[in-house]
């Protein structure tokens, strides 16, 4: 009896211990696979900081790549290089966030490029520089050298177009290069709309001596004849003729490059001119000018050529949703109860996952990206219309500042629940006049 008891007390030790051995080397799997190794992120060998995910780095990659493809010239980018090492003992806090790997990824990416002004021909690229107006005067010297030594009146034809991107180094060339590229599309450019110089006198001249006295009714006044020993005749004649109008070229730094606009109608002027004309057996053989009289002056058609150059960042006037993820509007403009409180929304609530890029709706300058209680993080575009455009609740400090000029499109924070929030959501708002108004009416249809 006492070594049954023995044995079942042994039998029981030994379950125990083993069943210690099997929690504790659960315990320890759980552990390693619970324990989060990050990875230190290299670009272009530079060591810029500590991520948790490749994959999120690769993603961001792309999304540089597509926003980059929006603000400089070319498909085509330089890949930049990117590795990883394993970032011992790093903490969670120590990561760098999405913004952060952003703007490194964003830089490398346009290292080989510059901001310049490039000029385009019927769309087609042809040289940039960083001075604009250094366009401006070349585009000013093809239109001389379609006018030609004759200073000939023209009118554009094709269309000159200047874009303020970033554009590779190897594409940028000197004001003598662009003025010769484009002197050489002149003709492809311009077309001659009429010569300045004399019209055509308004005399017939086909007539024959015995109706020199009808010369008037073409609006000519005989002033004297003579008729010579030999038999030719000469006369005298005053006939009125038209001054043309010329056109003056006036530059105008509050219009774009590529753009005319008329300021003044150009008006013909009128002068007296007297021809001698010589008659030999009743036919005319010689017709000579003998003087000319302003009496009206014409006046000049003015046209004002624009020499400033249209950014990226300008406003397109139109609207796009600034959130290109999946989203739900959650709230609308107007009336509201919340917690069994009316107020009124002067926004939309677009709802999606956290950390969800935020783009601008238009092209404008940053006149606020700051915190409060009830926005959170929030950013504030003034557009080129005076509109403007509030984005409110990101999940950390916005990616653009105060006086940055951005483009359509470019992403300028990620969607959070900061500020009075009770979840991940963009809170929208269109100010027209400084009076908020309902964004849906100035969205485009989902």
């Amino acid at each position: 009896m006492l070594y049954r008891i023995l044995k079942d007390k042994k039998r029981i030790i030994i379950y125990a211990l083993c069943t210690a051995a099997v929690v504790a080397a659960l315990s320890m799997m759980i552990m390693i696979c619970t324990v989060k190794v990050n990875l230190t992120l290299y670009i272009d060998g530079a060591q810029i900081g500590s991520v948790s995910d490749a994959a999120e780095v690769e993603a961001i990659r792309a999304r540089v790549i597509e926003d980059v493809s929006k603000v400089a010239y070319g498909q085509s980018f330089p890949a930049c290089s990117i590795s990883y090492g394993f970032a011992e003992g790093s903490k969670a806090s120590d990561t760098l966030s999405e913004g952060e790997i952003y703007r490194a990824i964003y830089v490398s990416v346009l290292k080989n490029y510059r901001s310049a002004y490039g000029l385009y021909v019927n769309g087609e690229f042809v040289a940039a520089n960083a001075d604009s107006s250094v366009i401006s005067d070349a585009v000013a010297e093809v239109r001389e050298a379609a006018q030609g030594e004759d200073n000939l009146e023209v009118e554009l034809t094709g269309t000159l177009e200047v874009r303020s991107l970033y554009y590779p180094v190897a594409s940028l060339r000197a004001g003598s290069e662009i003025s010769s590229m484009l002197t050489q599309r002149a003709g492809e450019l311009y077309r001659t709309v009429s010569a300045k110089g004399s019209s055509i006198v308004s005399v017939d001249i086909d007539a024959s001596e015995d109706e020199i006295k009808f010369f008037g009714s073409d609006g000519g006044q005989v002033i004297s004849s003579d008729t010579g020993d030999d038999g030719i005749v000469t006369v005298n004649i005053k006939v009125t003729e038209t001054v043309p109008f010329t056109t003056e070229y006036r530059r105008n730094d509050d219009l774009y490059v590529g753009t005319y606009e008329k300021t003044q109608d150009g008006a013909d002027g009128e002068k007296e001119v007297v021809y001698c004309i010589t008659y030999k057996d009743g036919t005319p053989v010689l017709r000579e000018k003998v003087s000319e009289n302003v009496i009206l002056e014409p006046i000049a058609k003015i046209i004002d050529e624009g020499t400033k150059t249209k950014p990226v960042t300008a406003s397109k006037d139109k609207y796009i949703w600034p959130i290109k993820d999946h989203f739900d509007i959650t709230d609308t403009f107007g009336g509201r109860t919340v917690y069994g409180r009316y107020s009124y929304h002067y926004a939309i609530d677009l709802a999606t996952r956290a950390g969800t890029p935020i783009y601008a709706a238009d092209g404008g300058v940053v006149t606020t990206a700051d915190r409060n209680s009830s926005y959170g993080y929030y950013v504030i575009i003034k557009h080129d219309n005076g509109q403007e455009t509030l984005y409110a609740h990101m999940q950390s400090e916005p990616l653009v500042s105060v006086g940055e000029r951005v483009y359509q499109g470019q992403q300028i924070g990620e969607v959070g629940m900061t500020g009075y929030a009770t979840g991940y959501h963009l809170h929208f708002e269109v100010r027209v006049n400084g009076e908020k108004v309902d964004p849906l009416d100035y969205l485009p249809e989902r």
